[in-house]
Order: structure tokens, then C-alpha cells, then sequence
């Protein structure tokens, strides 16, 4: 039986209309924001310029890292310009010999040309001449100047490494970008560069420069000493020659006196015989000082490097100083003056340093404790956990209180060995001056000697031995004296004329040792 169920209409109309009434009730916000939005769309107009983009902050680069590394760099090439300016004007550096600058530049062409170098060392030429060609052209001085100016460059290297890990350290710095602007995260166990430490690596390089300056100065002192001997011994080679000579035309004329006496009978033979005897021993003396001279123009021409052959003339005669000074002033200037001193004070000075540079390496810095550490989260647990900033375990290695690398430990050898070696050359220092001081009093006792003894030699020996030799040759003549006597007052003459040039040559010879020593002319 089929069941069959009608709805009025009244039931399906009243569905309807509520059907209708909920999607208009949908429908209608959805439109009016829709026309909202297309009539906004329709009216709206662009403002006539875009709002101003704030400026990015420009990175700090002034850091106190930076400046203290750029003050030490600047400091450092003033000091190789400071020491190129030196070594470009030697007149104005220069404590053991400084000579007048319009001598200097009036010979400085001859420092280049053979020739004209050759002209200055004609016959005349003076003390002061061959100083400055010596330290013009010659080799060893060259060679120490030199060296002296490979060690400036020294003064770039020191910055070299520490300006690589300076650029490296900005590119690989980290970057925190979560929240405000964009800051540098800096670790102050990988900061770079280090300007304490390059001050240091700066001042041994100074030191180092210091001894160089010192071996330079060394040099010049030794060539200009070596100058000034030949330039003395020459100059008495040049009146020892002139005395021979002299002395020789006097015992040619007894020896023709004795002939002319032996043939009439009133000399005997052996008077004639001893004449001849001095004469060919002075001749042989004289021979003797020829080569002498020869010695002593290649010993110039080594001093100025000038080809063998060259002709070196005889230096102007000039009297010795004979005045000398106190010996405690000498004193007290060796001690500051010595370029020996300078050098091992430089020496301990740069090693000195090294001990202070390897120390700061080892030891902390004097701090507040404000930055101890990196400013980094730390995970303690979990799957994300890291590591801490700092070392909280002690390795086996190692040892707890030990520093982690082994090398720069507290006692470590390479420190003991150079504190060992600093002690060694205070030691080395005292030692040194103690030998200067002996030498001191060397040097003056033999400037002292050689002054006392030329007065002699030239105010009483020379004089009398001439009236003696007179007075012996009218006596002779008069029948009086025998041949024997003349020959011994004239060869006692001729000895006191040799030795009164030769002491006034020693004079200046000793003057030149003494200021050798000293490390300044006096």
C-alpha cells in the first residue's frame, strides 16, 4: 500500500522567502565593500613626491681599535722618515765627523767622478779633503749605509700582518639581524689588529734600526781614523824625505872634504870609509821611504776606492794641535758618545722588548671585567644546545690553571732563554765600559807622551843637537876636531829632525786612536 504525503502551499512559498532573505542578507555587505573599494579606486590621486627614505647610519669605523691602530702606523713612518732624513744629510747626523757643509758640496761631484777625486788628491791636498772622500767613496761605508736603509724597511712590515688580519676580521665579522639596526657583534678574544702589540713589534724594529744606525757610524769612524793616520804618516814620510835628503848633500860634501884631506895626507882612510858608510845607509833609509810613500798612496787609494796607478800627491804641511783635553770630560764623553755603548744599549733595549711583547701576550690586560666574554645566547639543554662562550672544562692536556696553548706558558724557554741573554748583556755592557774606560786612559797617556816628547825633540834636543853639529864642523875645519866627531854631531842632528817630525805626526795619530775610542772628535 503506497503512502502518499502532501505539503500545502503556503509551506513551500513560506521556504522560499526565507531563502531569499538569507542571501541577501550575505550578499549585501560583500557589495557595498566592493563599491567602497572601486570608488576609492576610481579617486584616488598619487601625492605630488614620495616620503623622504630615512638615511642608513653609516658603520662606526672610528672605533678606538682603528684610531690606536692608525696612530701607531702614522708613528712608525714618521720614525723611517725621521731616519731617512739622516741618513740623506750626514753632515747634520753625524757625531764622530761633521764637515762644513760648503767643503761637502763643493767635493760632492768627486764622489761620483774618479777623475775629479783624483784632482782633489793632488800634491797640497788637506786633513779635511780626504776625510770627506773617504766617507764618500768608500765601499765599506756604502755598504754599511746600505744595510742601514734595508733595515727602514722594516718599519711597513711591522704593520703588514696585522693590516691583513685587520681587513679579515672586518669581512668575517658577525652580523646580528633580529631586531632595531644592523650592529657589529665583536669578540674581544678575536679583535683585530692589536696596536700594544704592533707598539712593541714597532719599538724593537726601532732598536733594531738603532743598531744599524750605530754599525754605520762605526764604519764612518773607522775610515775617517784610517784617513787621518796616512794623512799624518804621510806627512811625516814627506819631511822624513826632505831631512834625508838634506842630511845626505851634507855628508857628500865632508865626504868630498875627507878625500881632498886623505890626499895630502892629513886624513886617514878610515875617516873616509865611515863617511861613506852613513851615506850609503841614509841613501838606503831614503830608498826605505820611497817605499814607504808608495805604501801609504795605495793605502789612499783603498780608503777612497781609486783605481791602482792613480797619482796621490803629498799632503799640506801643518802643525799638530798640541793641547789635550782633561781626562774626566774624556771619560764621561765615551761613555755617552761610544758607538760600541749605543749599540749593546740598543741591543738590550730590543730585547728588552721582546720580553714585554711575549708577556702581553701571556698576561691580562688591566680591565674592568665589562667585556670578559662574548655577548651570545647559551642553550644549556636540549637539541639546539651550544657551546659557552668560555672554557668550562680543563682538557687532559693541559691541566686545570694551565693555559691551553702550551707555548706561551708563564716559564716557558723561550723566555727563560731570553731573559738569560738580557741579564748576559747587562753584564756585557758593564764589561764594556769598563774596557773603554782602560782604553780611555790608554789612549790619553799616549796623547799625553807623544805631546811631552815632541816639546822635547823640537824645542831643546832638535836645537842642540844643530849647534853641536855646527860648532863640531867650524872645529873640524879648523883643524881641531876629528872626522869621527862631525859625522856623529851631524847624525845626532839628523836623528833629532827625524824624531821631532815623527812625534809631531804621533801627536795627531794618538789624537785620532783617543777619538776613535771616544766616538767623537774632539
Amino acid at each position: 500500500m503506497k503512502i502518499r504525503r502532501n505539503f500545502p502551499a503556503a509551506t513551500l512559498s513560506d521556504c522560499l522567502i526565507c531563502a531569499l532573505l538569507l542571501a541577501a542578507v550575505v550578499s549585501c555587505p560583500a557589495c557595498s565593500h566592493y563599491q567602497k573599494m572601486s570608488a576609492d579606486y576610481d579617486t584616488y590621486s598619487p601625492p605630488d613626491m614620495s616620503p623622504p627614505i630615512p638615511p642608513t647610519l653609516k658603520p662606526v669605523e672610528n672605533s678606538r681599535v682603528d684610531a690606536d691602530f692608525r696612530n701607531q702606523k702614522t708613528r712608525l713612518e714618521e720614525m723611517g722618515r725621521r731616519w731617512e732624513d739622516a741618513l740623506n744629510a750626514p753632515a747634520a747626523d753625524a757625531r764622530f765627523f761633521s764637515p762644513s757643509p760648503d767643503k761637502l758640496s763643493a767635493l760632492e761631484p768627486a764622489g761620483r767622478d774618479a777623475a775629479a777625486a783624483v784632482r782633489a788628491l793632488s800634491s797640497g791636498f788637506t786633513l779635511e779633503t780626504l776625510e770627506i772622500l773617504a766617507l764618500l767613496r768608500n765601499q765599506g761605508v756604502i755598504s754599511a749605509e746600505k744595510t742601514f736603509r734595508s733595515k727602514l724597511q722594516a718599519y711597513s712590515q711591522v704593520s703588514n700582518l696585522d693590516e691583513v688580519l685587520r681587513q679579515y676580521a672586518a669581512f668575517t665579522q658577525a652580523v646580528m639581524t633580529g631586531v632595531g639596526d644592523m650592529g657589529d657583534k665583536e669578540s674581544p678574544a678575536m679583535k683585530f689588529p692589536f696596536p700594544g702589540v704592533m707598539a712593541l713589534k714597532g719599538e724593537i724594529v726601532d732598536q733594531e734600526v738603532k743598531i744599524a744606525r750605530e754599525e754605520l757610524e762605526t764604519a764612518r769612524k773607522t775610515v775617517v781614523t784610517d784617513a787621518r793616520k796616512v794623512f799624518w804618516n804621510l806627512a811625516y814620510n814627506r819631511r822624513a824625505q826632505e831631512i834625508t835628503a838634506a842630511t845626505l848633500e851634507l855628508l857628500d860634501q865632508l865626504e868630498l872634504s875627507a878625500r881632498k884631506r886623505y890626499e895630502v895626507g892629513k886624513e886617514s882612510l878610515q875617516d873616509v870609509i865611515r863617511v861613506q858608510i852613513q851615506q850609503e845607509k841614509l841613501r838606503e833609509e831614503w830608498q826605505t821611504l820611497k817605499e814607504e810613500q808608495k805604501n801609504l798612496q795605495t793605502n789612499i787609494r783603498n780608503l777612497v776606492d781609486l783605481v791602482p796607478g792613480s797619482n796621490i800627491g803629498f799632503p799640506a804641511i801643518r802643525e799638530p794641535r798640541r793641547e789635550h783635553p782633561a781626562i774626566d770630560r774624556v771619560s764621561d764623553l765615551a761613555m755617552e758618545q761610544s758607538q760600541e755603548l749605543r749599540t749593546v744599549r740598543a741591543m738590550i733595549g730590543r730585547m728588552e722588548r721582546m720580553v714585554e711583547m711575549a708577556e702581553t701576550e701571556i698576561y691580562p690586560r688591566f680591565t674592568q671585567n665589562l667585556s670578559l666574554f662574548e655577548n651570545k645566547a647559551v642553550n644549556q639543554v636540549g637539541t639546539i644546545k651550544t657551546d659557552a662562550p668560555f672554557g668550562d672544562v680543563a682538557s687532559a692536556s693541559s691541566g686545570e690553571g694551565l693555559p691551553k696553548n702550551s707555548w706561551f706558558g708563564l716559564g716557558d724557554a723561550y723566555l727563560r732563554e731570553t731573559r738569560e741573554k738580557l741579564d748576559a748583556l747587562r753584564k756585557e755592557l758593564k764589561n764594556t765600559e769598563n774596557v773603554i774606560l782602560f782604553k780611555i786612559r790608554e789612549g790619553w797617556f799616549k796623547l799625553d807622551l807623544a805631546i811631552r816628547e815632541e816639546r822635547l825633540y823640537t824645542k831643546k834636543i832638535r836645537e842642540l843637537s844643530r849647534l853641536s853639529a855646527e860648532v863640531t864642523g867650524l872645529r873640524y875645519e879648523a883643524g881641531v876636531a876629528e872626522m869621527r866627531d862631525v859625522i856623529e854631531f851631524y847624525m845626532t842632528w839628523f836623528e833629532a829632525r827625524l824624531t821631532s817630525e815623527r812625534k809631531k805626526s804621533e801627536i795627531e795619530i794618538a789624537r785620532a786612536d783617543l777619538e776613535e775610542i771616544i766616538g767623537t772628535s774632539l
